[in-house]
C-alpha cells in the first residue's frame, strides 16, 4: 500500500468507529427511554464523508 492509500484507510476507520459510537449512544437511549441522539440524517451525513474520502484527491487528505 502507498502512504496516502494508509492514509485514507485510517481515516475510514475511524469514520467508521464513529458510526459505530453513534449506534451505541442511540441504543443507550433507547433503553432508557430517551430520544435518539442521532437521526438518519446524522447517518447519511457520515455515509457522505465515506464517499468523499474514498473519491477525494491525496492532496485534500
Amino acid at each position: 500500500m502507498e502512504h496516502f492509500d494508509v492514509l485514507r484507510l485510517g481515516l475510514i476507520l475511524a469514520t467508521q468507529a464513529e458510526i459505530e459510537g453513534m449506534k451505541a449512544e442511540n441504543m443507550q437511549r433507547e433503553a432508557i427511554g430517551a430520544s435518539m441522539a442521532f437521526d438518519e440524517a446524522s447517518f447519511c451525513n457520515k455515509a457522505d464523508e465515506l464517499r468523499n474520502l474514498v473519491y477525494c484527491n491525496e492532496d485534500q487528505l
